[in-house]
């Protein structure tokens, strides 16, 4: 990437400028499918779509969401899924079946809607990550974390599509670094 990327993305983002936490906003003053209207039409799904929608937790206006809009798929959210697999304990009965339910989800993506961060999106997450790490004081896992959220949110602003997510507390924070990004969020059932 090249050195002017870099400035232009530090500059963007100003991180020489936060010094205080972020603080949650209230539920009232954040995005909700409830109060989406029109519906946002390229939806790219964080991980907690699928897992709510394999739990069972998905709510009935996050389905007309996701049929109305067009569906986009990470490859982010799908190592988080998979790495689910490997996370669960192979000696419990549960573990099988549950692989196979996420496994079916990522092989049911299909591969001309899934997005992958480029060069200058991990560049750009990585500064919006390092921003919250340090403001919040986040530790290692943490930090992987919101790195995480921000590649996906990265991806969607670069994409000009919304995230739809139940992460309220991590995509808060980003959509205060960066307004520009489109998030919409939902409670699960």
């Amino acid at each position: 990437m090249s050195s002017s990327t870099v400035r232009r993305l530090l500059r963007r983002h100003k991180p020489e400028k936060r010094h205080t936490p972020l603080k949650r906003r209230d539920l009232a003053d954040l995005p909700f499918l409830e109060r989406s209207f029109p519906l946002p039409r390229a939806l790219l799904f964080d991980t907690t779509v699928y897992v709510d929608i394999l739990q069972d937790h998905f709510p009935a206006i996050g389905e007309i969401a996701v049929r109305t809009a067009d569906a986009w798929h990470s490859s982010v959210a799908e190592a988080e899924l998979i790495a689910l697999c490997r996370l669960l304990n192979p000696a419990d009965a549960r573990t099988r079946e549950t692989t196979r339910q996420i496994s079916a989800v990522i092989a049911g993506m299909p591969s001309h809607r899934i997005v992958a961060p480029d060069g200058e999106i991990w560049l750009e997450a990585g500064v919006l990550s390092g921003i919250i790490a340090r403001l919040q004081g986040y530790g290692r896992l943490d930090r992987r974390r919101v790195l995480n959220d921000a590649l996906i949110f990265s991806t969607a602003r670069k994409f000009g599509m919304t995230v739809l997510t139940r992460n309220i507390a991590g995509f808060d924070l980003l959509l205060q670094l960066d307004p520009t990004g489109r998030v919409v969020f939902y409670e699960s059932d």
